[in-house]
This record gives C-alpha cells, sequence and structure tokens, in this order.
C-alpha cells in the first residue's frame, strides 16, 4: 500500500517515526508531507527525513483563512500525482479532505477532546478516527481505540534510551529545568494562554535559587532571559528532558514527555480545568506523573517546592509502573493501518 503521512508539528513525527519505518519494513511506501511550523522542518534535516513541503503555518487568523487556499491546492496536487491508498495524519482537515475530494482514505489520530475544529470538520470526513484507551469521545463504528497515549509512540522504553553524552556534549549544568512557553499561534489555542512575560521572569528567579534553568521558547523572550535559552537541537530535546531534574511550562506537548521520560513536570495553562483533556487527567490521577495547574502563580509555587527536594527517583518508578501496563502502541497502530 502507499500512504502518505502529514505532519505539522515536531510531535508528530515522533508520533508517527516508528510507525512509518515498520510500515516500509513490510513492504509499503510511505510519503512524508510537511508544513513549516515551530522546529518542525529542523528535526525533520537532523533526523534526514525525506519530506515534501506543502505550505507555510501563519500566525494570524486573516493569513491562515487565505492560506487555506493555498494549501489545498498543494496538498491536492501532490495527492492526484502519487496517488496514495491512505492518509495519515494527527487530525488534519487538509489531508482528510483531500482524501475526501480524491477518494482516498484516510485515518487520523487525534488525543485532545476540546479541539472543535477535529470534531466538527475532521471526523466527519475522515475514514478511521484512532484515540487513546482514555480518551472520553465517542466518534461510533469508525473509532478504534489502542492502550497508552501517542507520546509512548517514541518514548517508552522499547524505542528510546536517553542518551546522558548529550547532557555533557552540551554543558548543561545540574541539576536543571527545563522551561517551555508556546507560541498559541495554532488555531485551537485562540482564546487559550499560559504564563505572561512576568511570570515567566518569576518562574526563572525562583528556579535558580536550586538549580540551573534551560528555555525553550516559541516566541522570542525578553532580553533578561536570553541567557537562559536551551542550547541544545530541537531533535536533543527528549534527551534533555530525561535527564532533566524538573520541567516547568504552558506547552501541552512537551509536558506529557517529560512525565512519561520520569521527570517531575508541571503543565499551567487555560486549558487546566474541569474540561481538561484526558491523557494529561490520566497522567495526573492514575499515575502520579504529572501537575496540572490552572493559574501560573500557583504553578510558580509547587515548581519552587519541587526545585527544594528532586523527587527524580520517585518520577522514575512511577514511569516503570506505568510502561509496565502498555504495551506496544505502534504495533497497535501498525496493525490498524494496515487493515483500513
Amino acid at each position: 500500500m502507499k500512504y502518505i503521512i502529514e505532519l505539522n508539528h515536531p510531535k508528530h513525527y515522533y508520533q508517527f517515526k516508528q510507525v512509518m519505518l515498520t510500515l516500509q519494513s513490510h513492504g509499503h511506501e510511505v510519503k512524508v508531507l510537511a508544513r513549516d511550523k515551530d522546529v518542525l522542518l529542523n528535526v525533520l534535516r537532523e533526523e534526514g527525513v525525506d519530506y515534501t513541503l506543502f505550505g507555510k503555518h501563519s500566525k494570524s487568523m486573516a493569513a491562515k483563512i487565505f492560506g487555506t487556499f493555498s494549501l489545498i491546492a498543494n496538498y491536492l496536487a501532490i495527492v492526484r500525482k502519487y496517488k496514495p491508498d491512505v492518509i495519515v495524519s494527527k487530525a488534519s482537515w487538509y489531508g482528510t479532505f483531500a482524501a475526501w475530494l480524491t477518494g482516498r482514505k484516510s485515518v487520523i489520530f487525534p488525543d485532545s477532546e476540546v479541539v472543535k475544529l477535529t470534531n466538527r470538520y475532521v471526523v466527519p470526513l475522515c475514514t478511521k478516527v484512532v484515540t487513546p484507551d482514555s480518551f472520553r469521545l465517542d466518534y461510533g463504528k469508525k473509532h478504534c481505540r489502542v492502550a497508552g497515549i501517542y507520546e509512548d509512540c517514541y518514548l517508552s522504553p522499547q524505542v528510546f534510551q536517553p542518551d546522558p553524552s548529550v547532557v555533557d556534549q552540551y554543558g548543561l549544568q545540574r541539576p536543571y529545568a527545563v522551561l517551555r512557553f508556546v507560541g498559541w499561534f495554532a488555531n485551537h489555542d485562540v482564546g487559550q494562554g499560559g504564563f505572561n512575560s512576568e511570570e515567566k521572569q518569576q518562574l526563572v528567579r525562583e528556579l535558580s535559587r536550586n538549580m540551573t534553568v534551560y528555555i525553550s521558547s516559541e516566541r522570542e523572550l525578553p532580553t533578561d532571559l536570553q541567557q537562559y535559552r536551551l542550547p541544545t537541537p530541537a531533535s536533543q530535546i527528549h534527551h534533555v528532558l530525561a535527564f532533566a531534574d524538573l520541567y516547568v511550562g504552558d506547552s501541552q506537548t512537551m509536558a506529557a514527555e517529560a512525565a512519561l521520560l520520569g521527570t517531575p513536570a508541571i503543565r499551567s495553562n487555560t486549558f487546566v480545568g474541569a474540561n481538561d483533556m484526558s491523557n494529561f487527567i490520566m497522567l495526573q490521577e492514575q499515575y502520579g506523573l504529572l501537575y496540572n495547574i490552572a493559574t501560573p502563580a500557583e504553578a510558580i509555587r509547587q515548581a519552587a517546592q519541587l526545585s527544594l527536594n528532586s523527587k527524580k527517583e520517585e518520577w522514575l518508578h512511577k514511569r516503570e509502573q506505568y510502561y509496565s501496563r502498555v504495551g506496544d502502541i505502534n504495533a497497535q497502530i501498525v496493525s490498524l493501518l494496515e487493515s483500513v
């Protein structure tokens, strides 16, 4: 079979990396489509991945609307030339719409119940929806569930071994904390937010008393925080997180990644609350791997406490317990894709 795998975020690449390799080892053809967003293209180049660019990410709503037409036109041209059997994406409207227009099958992998675009426009067009088994919504006959969450695709002990030489190579000073601040440019981020500039500065001041601080940020950092920028390339971030003693940020993805790597993790943004996403609730309530904290002030207080008393060994034990209960999620996904 011929597959298109669409990537719009670095996480998408890592989520589908082992799946793509396995599909190819089974004799299938895989074509990677990528959009220029965040550090995705840097990651693909660093990893030596052959990809086709189908468009750029736009930050303003007006640019998003007008850019949609060129993205769809580019996508359709690629689909008509390559003639895939299946288009696979995280939950892309572009991929599912192009598949629907050209009579192809499409499979999406959402893990966030709160993204209205997915629920309203993407799910109705796709052939199959695959979600973690903790996912609260039910999409009927087209809905398939897999054990675990999608970060397991690239962080489980079966596929990822942290490399301590990365810490030495880039001169990271332990104990250290990794802070991640996102740009809040995505469609599903409209009306949402995390740490403001003052809160970022306060967080750095608190943590710097007890550990070295490194920052990864989508937005330009204030001048006084530039010195804390993480010096490692984007492709090494999981090794950096694995040896960190603390993670704090408003990122969704990196919070889950840090937790699954056995690093005490704090996630704080406006998504946190009664209607929060099931994967984050599960990591906190079932496994104690993550703090979901709605207010930045409370997140800063919790981070300051953790910086005084590192719980790294405790988190690594929790990680072992988690993975003792989760099977091979990549094998589950490959099986589903081969049966579409």
